[in-house]
């Protein structure tokens, strides 16, 4: 089920900005993707996964005690009819495990993200999980994306009232903790979805698109005091102590100028 924003047109100029964008991620095998490793084929061990190599490539940049890290694992088993080698989160309770990519050159214009992923599960203490982030770092503590002010995309998603089903949600603007934006409802734990993302950088706004079930959803970057990034470097996925879930990340793009 997919949910329309309740203001479906921001601003004319941004209508120019979304075309160029959408033409971009159209495009998106012939432009360069700024994730290596994108779909984890050339990793074969989870500590690749986890190490920080100081370059482009994938790593744990939570460093939440030594057991934190070791959640993020290398899946090389058949899931949900894939049977190419994934990234995995592990929920724990009382843990964070954040996957983080350097991206090879920051973007502060236009940004197009594509990833696949499948959740497993949602622990219901919190109801929150499989988070995904666009953006950076800022205050120099417990790595990229760990703070609201290095925020531009903030998704994630919760377990529904219905059994085995989850809704996509998003967090924009500089609204209370507690309010969330739906953005899709009523789809399939344990299957996998593909998440597009649109992102007008300087204007603070992104569309999300769950291939094959929704149109562009447009929503209002995170902002923290005001402000939001403006520029993205990096893109985590994250279960948090006060947010757990298991789950699964595949052929990961992003392009941009």
């Amino acid at each position: 089920m997919s949910i329309r924003h309740r203001h479906p047109l921001r601003r004319a100029a941004r209508s120019i900005l979304l075309a160029v964008c959408l033409a971009a991620l159209a495009g998106a095998a012939l432009a360069e993707n700024l994730v290596t490793d994108g779909d984890f084929e050339a990793t074969t061990k989870s500590w690749q996964l986890r190490k920080d190599s100081k370059g482009y490539d994938w790593y744990e940049s939570r460093g939440d005690t030594e057991a934190g890290p070791k959640l993020l694992m290398l899946s090389t088993k058949k899931i949900g009819g894939n049977s190419t080698r994934k990234a995995m989160i592990k929920a724990h309770p009382d843990l964070n495990t954040y996957l983080t990519f350097r991206l090879t050159r920051k973007l502060e214009m236009a940004a197009s993200a594509r990833f696949d992923i499948y959740v497993k599960e949602i622990l219901p203490d919190d109801n929150r999980s499989a988070f995904f982030f666009m953006g950076g770092i800022k205050d120099k503590k417990n790595g990229p994306n760990s703070t609201g002010s290095e925020r531009f995309v903030f998704l994630g998603f919760e377990n529904a009232a219905e059994p085995d089903k989850m809704n996509l949600f998003a967090r924009e603007g500089s609204e209370p903790w507690a309010n969330k934006t739906l953005v899709a409802t009523g789809l399939d734990l344990k299957k996998w979805y593909t998440i597009r993302i649109v992102a007008e950088i300087p204007e603070a706004y992104y569309t999300v698109t769950v291939a094959g079930v929704t149109e562009p959803y447009d929503l209002e970057a995170f902002l923290t005091k005001g402000k939001t990034p403006t520029r993205i470097t990096h893109i985590s996925f994250a279960s948090w102590n006060d947010g757990a879930g298991t789950f699964y990340v595949d052929n990961v793009e992003v392009t941009g100028d």
